[in-house]
């Protein structure tokens, strides 16, 4: 018995099967780029949606502590005119303004409470207090908000406090209004009504990253400080990340700081947020295309037996493009039917279309998974680009001082948290059109479009500066030895600028580190140019 007849399968029959099978699999890729260009979409829209509400609630926090220190202040004007707020009138204060405060207290320089309102503040009047946070208060002796403390009674206060001074200037003390951060508080009002139906939660930060406010208050206190937007927040930065917690679960997360109270603002988002209207969209887009694909199916099924030689040719080229999209242009077919043309035109731009859809995807991913700086590749195709045109350029190369001593000491982790913050303030002095990449290891770098040597010096040594002066994830300083080279100057071929620049960071290195050296060290002028502190139009150049 034969598997297949004599004559084996028709033409018709092969050139079908292949027809079908190419259909249904551009279908399947361009329903799936679909699926991938919507949920980038998504994120991207998740992630802006909460930077902006994460600014816009620190601004308000920011507003409303001010608010609430303009009131300290009022009673400790009050105070001083007669030396003495009594009982009665510190009651009557503490009412007009319990929407900011749970309770008010004057202490003496002695530590010992005058009075307090409420009764159930749990503290009384003649109490002795102590702890760093009283202490400081009385040397500072200017208005201050605190960070989060405990209390002896295991509860978390924030104090926002006015120094006394009696009529001839003698420091007295100090009044205070309390926020129980577990207690209903006015931050609450402030973030607490924007709890969302889609898992989406809002939190506050102290400057050391202990929590101020929280949904679970039992996390009150805790220190997130280790978590990638909590310690952004805390060296000053704002901005959004997809973040993955110690529980690996996922979070679009926006981050904002206030600088007059210190405080940071996180609004997260769970990534499981957006499988359902992926879900949707996908099973929308497979039954929009099915009406089409059966059409399609049906044509090509009619052409087939029109022009077989014809479709044949497409066939093979359908299949050719599925095992390579960088396949050769279509051939051209010489056919007076209408079907075959109307499917040679379709064919031919659905190729196109897809291999400009597959190129975009492709340039996506040439960027170092770790830090999301370019990657070596990319840096390699930029810089060779480059250096064919006619446009002047510089390029900093710049090597982290001591980095496996942060490895050894901190782990792994905390070093590649080392070199995304490093990445987050090469963007931060970079423009628009320059490119930061990771060069390898702790190895990165900037392609500074349209910049001389001079320039890129500066921007060099802002960068630096700001590493020099900003406390890294590792909890220490970190520096930078940076070498600067220019094209044309420094040389004209991708491997003569790599050398030099590479030639110059390492005798950045030789000569101590923690500085810039531009390739064979340029005359004194580079010098008395950087000198000042660059304005921020110079950076921009």
């Amino acid at each position: 018995m034969r598997l297949y007849p004599k004559k084996g399968f028709k033409l018709v029959t092969i050139v079908s099967t292949i027809i079908v099978f190419s259909i249904l699999l551009t279908m399947i890729i361009s329903v799936y780029s679909a699926y991938l260009v919507s949920k980038q979409a998504l994120v991207d829209n998740y992630l802006e949606s909460n930077y902006q509400h994460a600014s816009e609630l620190a601004n308000a926090a920011g507003n409303v502590l001010d608010t609430m220190q303009e009131s300290v202040d009022g009673l400790a004007t009050i105070w001083q005119r007669g030396s003495k707020i009594d009982q009665d009138l510190l009651e009557d204060l503490y009412s007009n303004n319990k929407n900011y405060f749970n309770s008010i207290v004057i202490v003496n320089k002695k530590l010992v409470v005058d009075n307090t309102v409420p009764a159930t503040s749990g503290v009384t009047a003649g109490q002795q207090l102590s702890g760093p946070i009283n202490n400081m208060l009385l040397e500072i002796r200017i208005p201050h908000i605190t960070e989060p403390f405990r209390s002896k009674d295991g509860r978390w206060i924030v104090l926002v406090t006015s120094p006394l001074f009696d009529k001839q200037e003698r420091y007295y003390g100090y009044i205070a209004g309390t926020i129980y951060l577990q207690k209903s508080n006015v931050l609450q009002g402030i973030l607490e009504h924007d709890y969302s139906s889609d898992g989406s939660y809002i939190y506050a930060v102290g400057p050391k990253g202990n929590i101020i406010f929280h949904p679970d208050i039992n996390l009150v206190g805790v220190s997130k400080a280790s978590d990638e937007a909590v310690w952004k927040v805390m060296a000053g930065l704002a901005g959004k990340i997809e973040f993955t917690d110690q529980q690996d679960q996922t979070f679009y997360t926006g981050y904002a700081y206030n600088m007059k109270s210190s405080w940071g603002v996180i609004v997260q988002t769970p990534a499981s947020v957006i499988d359902v209207p992926l879900r949707e969209l996908l099973q929308k887009s497979i039954l929009l295309s099915l009406p089409l694909l059966l059409i399609t199916l049906a044509a090509g099924w009619i052409i087939t037996y029109l022009a077989v030689r014809p479709l044949h040719v497409l066939a093979e080229y359908s299949n050719r493009m599925v095992n390579d999209w960088r396949s050769e242009a279509l051939p051209p077919i010489n056919s007076g039917t209408y079907e075959v043309k109307a499917l040679y035109q379709s064919i031919r731009f659905t190729t196109r279309q897809l291999q400009k859809y597959i190129m975009k995807l492709k340039n996506e991913t040439a960027l170092d998974g770790l830090t999301g700086l370019a990657n070596r590749r990319n840096f390699d195709s930029t810089l060779e680009a480059w250096c064919i045109g006619d446009e002047p350029f510089a390029m900093v190369m710049l090597d982290i001082d001591r980095f496996k001593r942060v490895n050894d000491t901190y782990g792994h982790l905390t070093g590649d948290r080392v070199m995304q913050f490093l990445a987050v303030i090469m963007r931060n002095v970079s423009r628009e059109g320059d490119v930061c990449f990771r060069y390898g290891g702790e190895e990165f770098g900037i392609l500074l479009r349209g910049c001389n040597v001079t320039r890129a010096y500066i921007v060099a040594e802002r960068l630096r500066e700001l590493l020099q002066g900003t406390v890294s994830p590792s909890g220490e300083i970190i520096t930078v030895s940076s070498g600067v080279v220019a094209f044309p100057e420094h040389g004209r071929t991708p491997d003569d600028l790599i050398s030099h620049a590479d030639e110059a960071m390492y005798t950045s290195k030789r000569e101590g580190r923690n500085r810039t050296t531009i390739y064979y060290n340029q005359p004194i002028e580079v010098a008395e140019e950087v000198e000042k502190e660059p304005t921020p139009e110079e950076i921009n150049v």
